[in-house]
């Protein structure tokens, strides 16, 4: 049985796969086992280096280090769409990811949103974001220094940024 798995960074990407299956909405926020683990896949390839699709090419990028206050906006937002039950990086009252960090108070100079839905593992969510043109060049973005994720049913954010 084929599941339709959606990415978002400006831009719907669409992607069929037999092999996964979707997290039940009623699955149970990040747990920081799960948010070590993104940060360490993460790091894992940005330590590396990567050539994105679409063909840019990204060097080895410095660790990200994990930013609480950006855990806190990525789980709000998803959260958010796991309840409201939509999937955007723009809450249904018009506020976009970059204005939510603001206000949150992470005073940021550069910000990026990946997020994704129906992903059961940390390391298959970065395997779809990094085999994306668009969620890709956020992972390897050599401004960014912090990150924070966030999870609640099937749906998963990324936040990253650099103060």
């Amino acid at each position: 049985m084929k599941i339709l798995f959606l990415l978002l960074s400006g831009t719907v990407v669409l992607t069929w796969c037999a092999e996964k299956t979707a997290i039940p909405a009623s699955a149970p926020t990040l747990d920081k086992i799960t948010a070590k683990a993104v940060l360490d896949e993460v790091n894992a390839l940005r330590a590396t280096g990567c050539k994105c699709p679409g063909g840019k090419r990204f060097d080895a990028a410095p660790a990200l280090q994990w930013e609480e206050t950006l855990e806190k906006v990525a789980q709000h937002h998803a959260d958010d769409m796991n309840k409201r039950r939509y999937f955007n990086h723009t809450s249904p009252d018009g506020t976009g990811f970059s204005k939510r960090i603001r206000n949150a108070g992470y005073d940021w100079r550069q910000v990026g949103e990946n997020i994704a839905m129906g992903y059961p593992t940390a390391k298959a969510v970065v395997e779809a974001w990094r085999t994306s043109k668009d969620h890709c060049p956020n992972l390897m973005n050599p401004g960014f220094r912090d990150m924070g994720v966030g999870k609640a049913g099937a749906y998963w954010v990324q936040d990253l940024g650099a103060k």
